[in-house]
């Protein structure tokens, strides 16, 4: 008889998701060519034609109005199956240096469109050029009071200012391609990218805007001094499935963004696919599945050893402190640094599991007497437990005498040298440093407790191997999400101490046939097991 685990339960939906996903992209975005002629749509241009390619700036949003254009860009001898790329210089107009906008208006069409722009055979295109957010907060240095902002001398405007978006990327398609007008692309019609000259079966050249590439990070804040702003203008040609990938990722954007989506994180996920090809991009999906099933894997088992644990035998009480202090730390740090939630959420669930392992492992208990409130009490500990207690407290003492300078010495050169939002992000990021520069050395105590016992059976190791496996994911991620440095180095440090608990497994192996801390030996539950099954 074949027994179904929960965790089996897990893996198998999981991987059925999966598979649904992986079916629906495919059918989402492979487009068929049109088979039958009377309903064919076909390029009003050929590709390997000349096409004239024309832009100008202008404070309005009317790509029609002539009135106040001036001219940017011209390109009289643009291929579409030819990547082209340019870098302007723009002088910025007195309204848009007052907190004003600025609007790019593009034109693409057969040579020699100038006079008629406003012609149903061209394809036009407006953009705009700057968008108003609140600035970040300046860093200066605490004792000396200077900031370190360019271009401003006090603290960050609290209201929306114009700020300028320095690339603009452009995509269109690299191949003659003929729709089925029964069968049109949805994304195409909804981000009107696909246009039709009049009472015709054919489609003008498209000219899509991705947003993908507009980070919140590389928008520049105008002052009236930048009077001269820099501009990034490139084409690409791509292949028809890529441009309905990126458009429909753009729509979703949109729609998260009216949900009310922190931009942040938006600009997280941007990255994850924009500049990839669409292999990279499965694989990053891929990496992402795995990671998040191995997290809850890994909660799931945590928490199980943990429930089922009487005692603390082998297990270092210091280390678990530490472990509870240093997330909370690493999530006050990710939360001032504003980091992606993909990495802060999963951050904050560590520590709330860690806080309820010191529940645990310090034996507190709520009692409640003759008054209204509870109090907490501590549970006495075991002869056992005093003897684990004596080791973790001998391999303290040393750490402690090493340590507590490296940290102060850390925090007085950070004061001293370095900039920051307020004092309280000068402490955090203390802390945080000192976590994740000595951090590692925190599992020295329990690594002591393993060499003195010479047993590693009391580790929860099916949950290490979980976060094992994610922390060799995290290290592809490490170069993919953005994330502080500080943050990106400690994840290669993980993967150290996951090998040190891996050697002493190996260096200690465990005897199934041993009595372990709990009493208990793993051949007697295996035959209970087998009785159980029996039964059933």
């Amino acid at each position: 008889m074949v027994t179904c685990s929960t965790t089996k339960i897990i893996v198998l939906v999981s991987f059925m998701l999966l598979f649904y996903w992986c079916l629906k992209m495919y059918n989402n975005f492979v487009t068929a060519s049109c088979t039958h002629p009377s309903r064919c749509l076909t390029p009003a241009y050929p590709m390997n034609r000349k096409m004239e390619f024309l832009g100008f700036i202008s404070t309005s949003s009317d790509i029609k109005r002539k009135r106040g254009r001036i001219h940017l860009v011209n390109e009289t001898n643009f291929l579409r199956n030819k990547q082209w790329d340019i870098n302007i210089n723009v002088t910025l107009p007195n309204s848009t240096l007052q907190n004003g906008s600025l609007y790019l208006h593009l034109f693409l069409g057969p040579l020699s469109p100038s006079e008629h722009l406003n012609s149903n055979k061209l394809t036009s295109l407006s953009i705009p050029l700057t968008r108003y957010k609140i600035p970040s907060a300046n860093r200066f240095n605490l004792l000396q009071g200077d900031y370190e902002s360019i271009g401003d001398d006090g603290p960050s405007s609290s209201y929306p200012v114009t700020h300028w978006i320095p690339v603009i990327g452009l995509y269109g398609v690299g191949e003659d391609w003929s729709f089925d007008s029964n069968l049109l692309p949805p994304e195409l019609w909804i981000m009107q990218t696909l246009k039709l000259i009049p009472y015709t079966m054919t489609y003008l050249p498209i000219l899509y805007h991705n947003e993908l590439r507009i980070l919140k990070r590389d928008m520049i804040q105008v002052f009236p001094s930048n009077k001269t702003m820099s501009l990034s203008l490139s084409y690409y040609p791509v292949g028809l499935t890529q441009l309905r990938v990126w458009i429909q990722f753009q729509f979703a954007f949109k729609s998260m963004n009216t949900l009310g989506f922190p931009e942040k994180e938006l600009d997280t996920v941007k990255e994850l696919v924009f500049g990839a090809n669409l292999y990279l991009l499965g694989l990053t999906f891929f990496v992402s599945f795995f990671h998040l099933l191995f997290d809850f894997l890994a909660f799931k088992n945590d928490v199980n050893f943990w429930r089922g644990r009487k005692t603390i035998v082998g297990m270092s009480r210091r280390t678990i402190l530490w472990r509870c202090f240093s997330y909370t730390v690493v999530v006050l740090y990710l939360l001032e640094e504003e980091t992606s939630l993909l990495i802060s959420v999963p951050a904050g669930i560590s520590a709330i599991i860690e806080y309820w392992k010191v529940w645990k492992t310090l034996k507190l208990r709520l009692v409640r007497d003759d008054g209204f409130f509870p109090k907490i009490k501590f549970m006495e500990r075991l002869e056992e437990e005093k003897v684990t207690e004596n080791y973790d407290s001998q391999a303290m003492k040393y750490l402690s005498i090493l340590l507590i300078p490296l940290v102060l010495l850390g925090a007085v050169y950070c004061l001293l040298y370095l900039s920051y939002k307020s004092w309280y992000s000068w402490i955090v990021h203390s802390l945080v440093n000192g976590v994740y520069a000595f951090g590692f050395l925190f599992m020295l105590p329990q690594l002591f407790v393993n060499y003195k016992l010479k047993s590693v059976a009391h580790l929860p190791w099916r949950a290490f191997m979980y976060k094992a496996f994610n922390t060799f994911i995290d290290d592809v991620f490490a170069f993919i999400i953005t994330m502080p440095t500080s943050h990106r180095i400690a994840v290669f440090r993980d993967d150290l101490v996951f090998l040190v608990y891996l050697y002493q497994r190996w260096l200690y192996p465990v005897d199934k046939s041993r009595v372990n801390e709990f009493g208990e030996s793993f051949t007697a539950v295996s035959s209970k097991e087998k009785k159980r099954i029996k039964k059933d």
